[in-house]
């Protein structure tokens, strides 16, 4: 559920692929966002990757991707290995809510699907990066308990959660 002008309105979180027939009607979304090439790239290190769109209505609204890799590879590291396991992470790499739909609790809808799936999965944790000037994002991901590392490299800010361990689960 999110909220649109004080009344609660129903919203539907639902993981998409380039085959299903909603992908052609997300495609929009991800053009007015400007995320075309966030939601379309590849690298070997992708051990698999994930888009999730926010229907209001049976209408996309908005969307997430994130990729399962192993914790450091997209950095160029060894792999991290925990009691004998490669730990893996979910990276979010794309993300974003139609601007007449934010403030709703569509884009924290998103995450924590994305956070579930990602335990699912057996990922350590979820990362995420985003620009410095994007507050929207950095209060969506601080309300959610998210850690914050500003980036040496670049003006962004990359976000953290730690998520417990499988045998917790």
């Amino acid at each position: 559920m999110g909220r649109d002008a004080g009344r609660e309105v129903e919203v539907t979180v639902v993981e998409v692929t380039e085959e299903s027939q909603l992908w052609a009607r997300l495609w929009p979304v991800v053009e007015q966002l400007e995320q075309q090439s966030y939601i379309e790239v590849q690298a070997g290190h992708f051990r698999s990757s994930h888009v999730f769109a926010a229907l209001v209505e049976d209408r996309p609204v908005g969307f997430l991707r994130f990729v399962v890799q192993r914790l450091g590879e997209d950095e160029g590291r060894p792999p991290i290995v925990f009691r004998n396991e490669v730990l893996y992470e979910a990276k979010i790499i794309a993300f974003g809510v139609l601007p007449e739909e934010r403030n709703q609790g569509i884009g924290r809808l998103l995450q924590l699907k994305a956070i579930r799936r990602a335990q699912d999965l057996g990922c350590c944790q979820v990362r995420s990066r985003s620009a410095y000037e994007n507050d929207a994002n950095y209060h969506l991901k601080i309300s959610m308990g998210f850690g914050i590392q500003p980036s040496l490299e670049n003006d962004s800010v990359y976000f953290l959660m730690a998520l417990p361990p499988a045998a917790s689960r």
